[in-house]
């Protein structure tokens, strides 16, 4: 059996070590892995039972040609997740379905690439002080910013960032600041574990990169019931997905994102969840190369 862990040609240091605990798991297992890039043309993808996007942190820059990768793969090979998903995960807009069907979306304003904002008065309309900007398409903290009312280096930001792409702009939810953010890694539709990040002292992001304090947490009932049915409500069958959660202002929790294109599992933090997504694939890969009854 032969798996491709689809990769990027480039990416933070730590890139090969994120999904290592599941490369051993799966070799335990008896599977051939690979770690192609998604944009090698190199790359045999007809030659993988089944390909699993996993790291391929450089698309934000090349969307059109990721996604176009993903259906020319899917031709060859099983993909997952589906080119569907990939091209319906890509775009944040994706958001704005899943507030439809009931998630609780962090509340948003949407802008698109080109248009003319003065962010003072957007603010003053949402009855914001302060407030997020962040490009529709992106990963990480890349392109993100915290704006205030009154401030001119926000304009300045949202103009950029407008003038490269569609552009979310969302309250600024204190909570960050001392409760982080809640990573719920679902796989297959169950809930495998939960990682709770905290920011660096006087910092609002979360990443590693600038400080970021990261360890697994249990979760309640309520809170695991959530991340199971915001999965659930998308309609697409995923075998790998994160929900991101931020408390408001009243503890309840609100969906930031919904990952499921290559979400970052922290292995590395819970290692014996390496055993459930190896199991996983294990399946999707044997239930590809299964033969059809005539």
């Amino acid at each position: 059996m032969h798996v491709a862990l689809v990769t990027a040609a480039s990416g933070p240091d730590f890139i090969a070590e994120v999904d290592a605990p599941l490369a051993a798991a799966l070799r335990t297992r008896g599977v051939e892995v690979h770690e192609p890039r998604w944009d090698d043309t190199a790359v045999d993808w007809g030659a993988f039972d089944l390909a699993v996007v996993r790291t391929t942190w450089d698309y934000p820059g090349r969307r059109k040609a990721f996604v176009a990768w993903a259906e020319s793969t899917a031709e060859r090979t099983r993909l997952l997740n589906s080119a569907d998903v990939l091209r319906w995960n890509t775009h944040k807009s994706y958001l704005l379905e899943l507030e439809e069907r009931g998630a609780p979306v962090v509340p948003t304003a949407w802008l698109g690439r080109g248009d003319e904002v003065v962010l003072d008065d957007l603010l003053a309309s949402r009855g914001w002080d302060r407030a997020v900007v962040k490009p529709a398409v992106g990963a990480g903290a890349s392109g993100l910013a915290r704006v205030r009312r009154g401030e001119p280096g926000g304009q300045d930001h949202l103009d950029a960032e407008v003038a490269a792409g569609d552009v979310l702009v969302q309250p600024y939810l204190p909570a960050v600041e001392t409760r982080g953010e809640l990573s719920v890694v679902v796989v297959e539709g169950e809930i495998s574990h939960a990682v709770r990040k905290t920011p660096d002292d006087g910092e609002f992001r979360i990443h590693e990169e600038f400080g970021g304090r990261h360890h697994v947490e249990d979760l309640d009932v309520d809170t695991a019931a959530l991340a199971r049915w915001i999965v659930e409500s998308t309609g697409h069958d995923l075998l790998l997905a994160r929900v991101d959660l931020i408390e408001d202002e009243l503890g309840q929790p609100q969906l930031v994102e919904l990952e499921a294109t290559e979400p970052d599992l922290y292995l590395r933090l819970h290692p014996e969840a390496a055993d459930r997504v190896a199991d996983a694939i294990v399946r999707r890969a044997e239930d590809a190369t299964r033969p059809t009854s005539a």
